[in-house]
């Protein structure tokens, strides 16, 4: 016999409370008596005490009997048969890695695991799923409860957050569909509900956690070799906390900076990191041994700060030709009707001059003068020698530019059609709008900015040389998160993607992307005998979170009550019997009428 609601069962330590009103003397009642001489040396004393001798009617048992039945109806007990075909979905979300007392969630988990297949039938077939990166079986075929515990023991938790879902829903569905007679789901989210058919089990308790959320490695500029960090740090708890945030070299552990930081409760905070030396990547860590040691570390790849591969495409070649004269710029130019013919996976950047794609790429992205029919903003009427009269002083585009000696020849104010940050502006509209499009940076021009002419245009310059530095700080270094495809572009070579374990996985020519991206650390990808470096981290605020996990809703569904040859629920017999035992005990046990006073004798007449 198994109980749905085994929490109603701390209802049988009220049952003494039965008794109270059986100890407890009767309040005395003023009785009229013809003489008092068969009372005299007989009476109590005033003083006697309030309990008297235990005396139980047998409406007391009557009574036992009808409240003992309520709290094991309240508890919802069924009688099963023992299982032979179940299915056991393991958590495997990131917050499994979780320290309990020194024993890892996923650790407690698969014990939980192994006791259920305990109670398995010998004869009794498993499947085991998990849930990231998505609900999907383990094994192929159902596999005895031996093989089952064989297979938990090589089950890991990812480097990947728990996509939001009913799992209620997830886990009937699963049940109806394979015709399991039990479903559990082992995790270390709370559960509010039970059923017959699926039961959640649950590891782990809230805990306070600190975790780093960002961490950033760019260069000053195109041409300046050292770099700037910056490393942001979330307090998951309800005291402020002080760590000691750390950069190193990946490839020796060497410390190239520490910084003491502040961090208040609920709160996040930043510290930066000035003149780094560059190394091929970097690890930002904190000191701190708490619940998670996941989170206390991200890395970071910076962007080629030696050279910026462009790929141009105009009408107009000669304009762009000029980009060759800054250092650290290399240049390929094709005609638009030409775009789709090389491969365009290894460039930096794309600069549409007087031009558009079809699609936007998935490499960072200049627009100068798009043509109406382009995807981003629409044009307004040509203007000459526009006066800026706006823009975002704090925007690394606009640094070291005086506005006022600003004046393009030509100009046509821009319309966004999708949201986007402007960068400078007229009274007419925009000039130029920054956006991001699947990750990548997105800079759309109503002017024209080429040719770079240096030091006879000097104003013009500085924008162009802003421009450029910006979409370097955005290129190879930025940051992608666990689960996150790592585009190929139209690759037309094989490339190879060797994972933090050392794994490779290899991706045809023309394959659009990598998708197994499950741990967090650095992955090398080589294509056509070149090799790229990519930094991939964990980073989820929910699932760092370990105070308050969102609980898991759970109802009875009608699979669970139609589980009829598993369980039998017979607390609704309970329900009944206790009222038949209610109406016994009010018709033919009533109540002592409180108004009902003993008729007095006559008193004796005087002669």
């Amino acid at each position: 016999m198994e109980f749905l609601n085994p929490a109603a069962l701390y209802g049988l330590l009220a049952l003494p409370l039965l008794l109270v009103p059986y100890l407890i003397r009767r309040k005395p009642r003023r009785v009229v008596f013809s003489s008092l001489l068969l009372f005299l040396g007989q009476g109590t004393q005033a003083t006697a005490k309030p309990w008297g001798r235990l005396r139980l009617p047998p409406v007391f048992f009557l009574q036992l009997l009808l409240l003992l039945m309520l709290i094991l109806a309240l508890a919802e007990p069924v009688f099963s048969v023992r299982l032979s075909n179940i299915a056991i979905v393991m958590d495997n979300s990131a917050s499994m890695q979780a320290i309990e007392d020194g024993t890892a969630r996923a650790v407690l988990a698969r014990d939980r695991a192994r006791r259920v297949l305990g109670d398995l039938s010998g004869n009794g077939k498993v499947d085991i799923f998990t849930i990231v990166p998505q609900l999907q079986k383990v094994n192929t075929a159902p596999v005895s409860p031996s093989k089952a515990i064989e297979l938990l023991t090589g089950l890991e938790p990812y480097d990947l957050a728990d996509a939001p879902t009913n799992y209620a829903d997830r886990l009937n569905e699963l049940a109806a569909n394979h015709k399991y007679v039990r479903v559990y789901f082992i995790t270390d989210r709370p559960v509010r509900g039970q059923s017959g058919l699926i039961r959640v089990l649950t590891v782990g308790i809230p805990r306070d956690n600190l975790a780093i959320i960002s961490f950033t490695v760019s260069p000053s500029s195109l041409v300046n070799k050292r770099l700037e960090a910056a490393v942001e740090v979330a307090n998951h708890s309800a005291r402020d906390q002080r760590v000691t945030v750390r950069i190193t070299d990946d490839s020796n552990g060497s410390a190239l900076g520490n910084r003491e930081l502040k961090v208040p409760a609920g709160q996040t905070a930043s510290a930066s990191f000035q003149g780094l030396p560059e190394k091929p990547h970097y690890v930002a860590e904190i000191d701190d041994s708490d619940a998670l040691p996941l989170d206390n570390r991200q890395f970071a790849v910076p962007a080629n700060t030696r050279s910026l591969k462009i790929l141009g495409i105009s009408p107009r070649p000669q304009a762009l030709n000029s980009l060759r004269a800054i250092p650290g710029v290399s240049l390929t130019i094709v005609a638009p009707e030409d775009y789709q013919e090389p491969d365009r996976s290894a460039f930096g950047l794309e600069i549409f001059h007087y031009s558009t794609p079809a699609l936007l790429p998935l490499n960072p992205t200049l627009l100068v003068l798009p043509p109406d029919s382009n995807p981003v903003a629409n044009l307004g009427n040509p203007i000459t020698r526009p006066v800026a009269s706006g823009w975002r002083e704090s925007h690394p585009l606009n640094r070291y530019l005086n506005l006022a000696l600003f004046r393009p020849a030509y100009a046509r104010p821009l319309i966004p059609k999708t949201a986007g940050e402007t960068i400078i502006e007229t009274v007419q509209g925009a000039l130029a709008l920054a956006m991001e499009h699947q990750g990548t940076r997105l800079l759309v021009l109503g002017f024209d900015p080429f040719p770079y002419l240096g030091r006879e245009n000097l104003p013009m310059s500085i924008f162009t040389l802003n421009l450029l530095d910006w979409f370097v700080s955005a290129g190879s270094g930025r940051g992608r998160t666990t689960g996150e495809a790592i585009a190929l572009g139209a690759a037309q070579q094989q490339s190879v993607l060797t994972t933090p374990r050392g794994e490779k996985q290899v991706a045809k020519p023309g394959s659009s992307s990598f998708t197994n991206t499950f741990y967090q650390g650095i992955y090398q990808l080589n294509r056509g005998g070149e090799r790229q470096l990519l930094a991939i981290n964990y980073n989820s605020a929910s699932e760092s979170d370990l105070r308050d996990s969102k609980p898991i809703e759970l109802q009875s569904t009608e699979n669970a009550i139609n589980s009829g040859s598993t369980l039998f629920s017979f607390w609704p017999y309970l329900v009944m019997a206790s009222l038949l035992l209610f109406i016994i005990e009010w018709f033919f046990i009533p109540p002592a009428d409180p108004r009902r006073v003993p008729a007095a004798a006559p008193r004796p007449k005087l002669s």
